[in-house]
């Protein structure tokens, strides 16, 4: 990711039967934040004719999003039209506080994206909401709003599935691509049978005896807002306590970070898009997890477990009763989200990629950074 590309970034055409039959009459139009009321109307009413959408695109994570970072982070839509009936509707916007080494880095970001890295919200299963049959079309017209605009120094896809960022990788050669597994439990492989039966030999054996050491475990699901809230001021508790005693700051250091989430808790808790679940023994608390159900696939966003030196494993004890509940609820899958700790990948049956990409323009700050870092690494280190 450190390569910077050496020609003006160019657009490609994603061409398609569909989109050359419809690409005559596919316009886009920007509009700013001052319209923000009026356009999160029509993207409600767009997702409504698309449902089910992923859900970090969706009207209400949006609004939210902005609620919590649109007075920080500057922002527009691009929506797509064809005989003047919105097809499409995405948001662009400007990254805050992002740097390459001593200079300050001016990014242009597709989705709630943007803010600050110690705020952020990190999200996943990105994209576009956007009629099927004009996805190739819109994508066209984003890319060429974008390319037109010489403000930016980088233009950044954070979090988008391999499918979803396809058509955009397609567009032109000089993206550069991090991917990242997102590790996630089948629950139709274990049939009827517990979630348990799909571990290895190991995993089975370490969990059934940490099962033992915390002796009758208690799990409790927030159904109402208050135990909601009360299941999530813990999890923050727990979260931070592992993290401050690490010497990091911890998620919820941000206030706009917290507030968002507990505007979502409000939100979603009682339309089921929004899970929080508490374990307890009888000394107390053992950990807590915050999930979102998108498409019927839990998404694992957070979670915050004791702090203990016994080895009793709080952290896989709470996944796996919280993967009990969303079995015994219907749900079709557990994702870890991005990342390949050991412990994610010990309590799950498959895995997908999210990919970040970001297409760079060429700026001398970029080669003066990338030259100082092939100098850092070629450079013996001393012991």
């Amino acid at each position: 990711m450190n390569t910077t590309v050496d020609t003006n970034p160019k657009m490609k055409s994603i061409s398609s039967d569909d989109s050359e039959r419809n690409s005559e009459q596919f316009q886009v139009e920007v509009r700013h934040s001052i319209d923000t009321a009026s356009i999160m109307k029509q993207w409600k009413q767009l997702e409504n004719k698309l449902q089910p959408v992923p859900l970090m695109c969706s009207s209400e994570w949006t609004q939210k999003w902005l609620e919590a970072y649109g007075d920080v982070v500057p922002y527009r839509f691009l929506i797509g039209k064809k005989n003047e009936e919105i097809k499409g509707i995405c948001l662009l916007t400007e990254g805050v506080g992002h740097k390459t080494g001593p200079f300050k880095i001016r990014s242009l970001h597709l989705g709630t994206a943007g803010e600050r890295d110690s705020e952020s919200v990190c999200v996943e299963y990105n994209d576009i909401l956007v009629e099927p049959e004009f996805r190739s079309d819109f994508i066209n017209e984003i890319l060429e709003n974008i390319f037109e605009d010489s403000s930016w120094d980088e233009f950044c896809l954070d979090g988008f599935s391999e499918k979803s960022i396809s058509d955009f990788l397609n567009s032109s050669d000089h993206f550069q691509k991090r991917e990242v597994a997102s590790y996630y439990y089948d629950f139709s492989k274990a049939g009827d049978e517990e979630t348990i039966s799909q571990f290895g030999y190991s995993t089975r054996k370490n969990l059934r005896k940490n099962f033992k050491k915390y002796g009758e475990i208690k799990t409790e699901w927030a159904e109402t807002i208050e135990q909601a809230e009360s299941i999530y001021a813990d999890l923050i508790r727990l979260h931070q306590d592992r993290w401050t005693a690490s010497g990091e700051t911890g998620s919820y250091a941000s206030t706009r970070f917290t507030e968002f989430h507990r505007d979502l808790i409000k939100l979603w808790t009682k339309e089921g898009k929004i899970g929080l679940l508490r374990v307890s023994d009888e000394e107390g608390v053992i950990g807590c997890v915050q999930l979102f159900v998108d498409r019927n696939r839990a998404l694992v966003y957070q979670g915050g477990q004791v702090v203990e030196k016994s080895k009793r494993s709080p952290g896989v004890v709470t996944d796996y009763y919280c993967m009990e509940e969303c079995r015994k609820r219907g749900l079709a899958a557990y994702d870890f989200l991005g990342g390949d700790s050991h412990h994610k990948q010990k309590l799950t049956t498959d895995s997908a990629t999210l990919v970040w990409a970001k297409l760079r323009r060429p700026r001398l700050k970029y080669y003066i950074t990338d030259v100082a870092r092939k100098i850092r690494n070629a450079i013996p280190k001393q012991f």
